[in-house]
């Protein structure tokens, strides 16, 4: 049986950012990754780009071959961790194979959530999660005329331009009254709906997918209230799931995912858990949640492998996840959750285009979702980071004139 000092489950940018962080801090142990996936380290956040023909396959790469060779980190590749034995710390993995570790680090992320209709396993049916899904995108979408996006959210956002910029007829399928308004809001919604809309996405709202048609090629996609939309594509991005069916008999505790403590170490001594998968107490915010974004797996990366290493260093941060939408931008800032205890302040309009959506708990900025309001990025950022209580300027958020870097 291989055994190494530190065993990191996930080869994406946590696990690879917590590789590298314990290796110049341990010069001498030994370090593995273990990936599903047969490539090392690529940036997700590129990937739309490289449909969009503004990237290189190349340049998706962050690490070439010799870097950890150089840092004398194992990448064991296309090889899945099927079981956990932290009792005899122990992974099992996907060839039949055992490693042994003294330290365990989970970042298995999340796995796409594939649509369950008839004709679902039609070709071209596409998701957008891995290199190979925009390989695969990249080989069929030559030729194609009519296009469908199904889901909400970034990666629906990123289909319809995709598809926008391809030169095919694009509709969105989306079960609300708007775009995203479940998350984001019936004016944020309202207002995406527009960017969308006036781009050149025809939007059918408050609908579901019944089935795809076709023998061999996707022909239309057919919905529950009877309608039925031509296309030669359809471009699927209704969430992930967090991939912890292998960490069942574990030990570690699991909610929505593996529960860790400020240092994101588990309720088990020497292992610890970043990026998607992990369910991290925030000292920031007071509660457990999870982020899944790119910044802050590698935020979290970086938190273990100095933790790993013997440090003790509190994971906090105040999260922000920006993209361009056609010639708008949007970004989420903090805590984007609203529950019973959140109190919610519209900044801006649908009218003027721009709009910002304030989340506070007891006067303090928790999060915000913005459109079009870049140069509001940093004086919320820094609200949310200073737990800033804000009773007195509350009423002023909704006004654009009020200048939100003033508040201290």
């Amino acid at each position: 049986m291989n055994k190494v000092d530190y065993l990191i489950i996930g080869g994406g940018i946590a696990g690879t950012t917590a590789a590298e962080e314990i290796r110049s801090k341990h010069q001498n142990g030994s370090i593995a990754i273990v990936t599903e996936e047969s490539e090392r380290l690529y940036s997700r956040v590129l990937l739309p780009h490289f449909l969009r023909n503004e990237n290189s396959l190349e340049s998706l790469f962050m690490r070439k071959p010799e870097n950890y060779q150089q840092k004398n980190i194992q990448l064991i590749t296309s090889t899945k961790a099927i079981k956990i034995d932290t009792q005899n710390k122990i992974a099992s993995t996907s060839d039949k194979g055992e490693i042994g570790y003294e330290k365990l680090l989970i970042a298995s992320g999340g796995k796409v959530n594939k649509i369950d209709v008839l004709g679902a396993d039609l070709p071209e049916v596409v998701y957008m999660r891995t290199l190979n899904d925009v390989r695969k995108i990249k080989e069929i979408i030559t030729g194609m005329d009519e296009a469908v996006v199904i889901g909400g959210g970034f990666i629906g956002a990123d289909f319809a331009q995709i598809f926008v910029e391809s030169n095919l007829k694009t509709s969105a399928i989306i079960r609300e009254n708007s775009f995203w308004e479940d998350v984001v809001g019936e004016n944020s919604g309202k207002l995406l709906s527009q960017i969308l809309t006036r781009n050149g996405v025809n939007l059918v709202t408050e609908a579901q997918v019944a089935k795809f048609t076709g023998q061999e090629k996707l022909k239309s996609v057919q919905l529950t209230n009877g309608g039925e939309i031509k296309a030669d594509i359809a471009g699927v991005g209704i969430g992930v799931h967090l991939d912890t069916e292998y960490l069942k008999d574990s030990g570690l505790t699991i909610k929505q995912g593996v529960v860790t403590n400020e240092f994101l170490e588990t309720s088990v001594p020497g292992v610890w858990a970043a990026g998607d998968i992990a369910e991290f107490y925030d000292p920031l915010f007071k509660r457990y949640h999870s982020l899944g974004n790119w910044a802050n797996a590698s935020s979290q990366g970086r938190t273990t492998g100095i933790n790993m290493a013997g440090g003790k260093v509190a994971f906090e941060t105040a999260s922000m996840y920006s993209i361009n939408i056609f010639d708008s931008n949007f970004s989420f800032l903090g805590d984007p959750i609203v529950d019973e205890q959140t109190e919610v302040i519209e900044r801006g309009g649908v009218e003027q285009g721009k709009l910002g959506r304030i989340l506070l708990r007891e006067d303090i900025i928790t999060g915000a979702s913005l459109i079009n309001m870049p140069l509001e990025r940093n004086a919320i950022t820094n609200l949310i980071k200073n737990r800033t209580k804000i009773p007195a300027s509350k009423n002023k958020l909704s006004d654009t004139s009020f200048n939100l870097a003033s508040i201290n």
